[in-house]
Parts: C-alpha cells; structure tokens; sequence
C-alpha cells in the first residue's frame, strides 16, 4: 500500500463550523430580543467579515502567524460587543459564554464524514490536522476520537498550516515521511499548501466545484468525501 497515514483537515472538511457558529449563536441570543433567525443570520455575517479583518484568513503572514490563537479569542469577544453596540444586547458577557461554551460541543459533521473515516480507519493511520483552539476542537471532535491515531491542534502545537513547524511536528509525531501521508482538505492556503510544502500528495475536498489556481498540485479533486472509499 502506498500510504499508512490518511490526514484530514477538520472545519469545512469533516465538521461544518458554519452550522456549530449558528447554533451557537442561537444559544446565546436565546430568550433575548436578538433569537430571531434574521439577526443571528447577520451576526454570522459579521463574524465571517470580523475573521478576515483581524487577518486571519492570512495563514502565511508571519505575524499572525504569532498571534493566530489569541487573536481568536479577540474575535470571539468582538462578536459579543458588536451585538451590544447594534443591537442593545444586554448581558453580552454572559452571552459571549454560552456561545463559547456551545462551541466546545460536538460538531456537526459534513455530509458523509463521519462513514468516510470510520471505513479509512480500517486499513489506514487515520488523524486530523487543524487549526484551532484546543478545548473547542477536542470537544467537536469528540464523535471522530475512536477511529483516529492522532489529532493535531494548532494551539497545542504552537504552530498553524502551513507552516513548516506544523508539519514537521505531525510528521515526527506520527513516525512516518510524508510519502507514507495523504493529506486532504478543503482550504488551499492551508491544507493544499501545507501538503505542497511537505511534498505530500493531497486531495482537494471542493463540493463547490471550483478550478484548482496555478501554483497548487493534489493528486485528485472530490466533491464528495465518500469518493476517498474507493479512491
């Protein structure tokens, strides 16, 4: 077999933190003014926009790179402020706890995900690689835990994808040459680069049906993650 080890990426790849951020936002803005769907659409809209102008979508800026996780937290907490300040949300901290607390609760998994691992883990080293804070993850991964071999948390690691640090702590933690690896995920600039980097074949998980930009290499391209049974 050419490969042991089968990596995934977690968020918009196996578990879907579109739809864990709006339940949180449910259980936050609950009994309050702010439950209705519209509003909680809007915050969801807000914190997409909030995540990108704190720079975290640029995973390969070396200071963010340094900041990455506190600056997670600052995004959690603008989200709650900025509800005070549009919406007159009244105990915003209390608020900002249970959305944070609901965050740490099982994920719910992308279309196929959870039945794609448990086969892979069959006849492969299955782990997950992501970038996160480690009590959330732990938690929204717990239903995935029985069929991995190893989770990789970027705060536990003191490094995100893709950068190198990343990579060669999961290699050397896993034991094996990235020949031995297949990565797959959803982000370019994260998985796909990380994967380049380390010269690992990867698959592209694209349900958008995208092309693949220049400068990026995969092995195949999915639009299901049941494809990868039978790849």
């Amino acid at each position: 077999m050419k490969y042991r080890h089968i990596i995934f990426d977690a968020d918009h790849t196996l578990i879907d933190f579109n739809e864990d951020e709006r339940r949180a936002f449910r259980a936050a803005f609950k009994g309050t003014p702010m439950e209705s769907e519209e509003i909680i659409e809007a915050m969801w809209k807000f914190s997409y926009e909030n995540w990108s102008e704190l720079g975290l979508n640029n995973v390969n800026n070396p200071d963010i790179r340094k900041k990455y996780h506190a600056l997670y937290y600052v995004h959690i907490h603008a989200l709650f402020e900025h509800a005070k300040k549009e919406y007159d949300l009244e105990n915003a901290d209390e608020a900002e706890k249970i959305f944070y607390r609901v965050l740490c609760s099982p994920s719910h998994p992308r279309e196929g995900a959870f039945e794609t691992v448990k086969e892979l883990a069959k006849r492969y080293a299955v782990s997950i690689a992501t970038n996160g804070l480690s009590e959330m993850q732990h938690a929204r991964l717990k239903d995935f835990m029985p069929y991995l071999d190893r989770l990789f948390i970027s705060e536990e690691m003191n490094a995100i994808k893709p950068s190198r640090e990343f990579g060669n702590i999961m290699l050397n933690e896993l034991g094996a040459n990235a020949e031995e690896c297949l990565f797959i995920g959803d982000s370019l600039t994260s998985d796909i680069a990380l994967a380049n980097k380390l010269k690992m074949d990867c698959v592209w998980y694209d349900p958008e049906g995208r092309s693949l930009p220049e400068g990026y290499s995969v092995v195949k391209k999915i639009s299901s993650l049941s494809e990868l049974i039978n790849l």
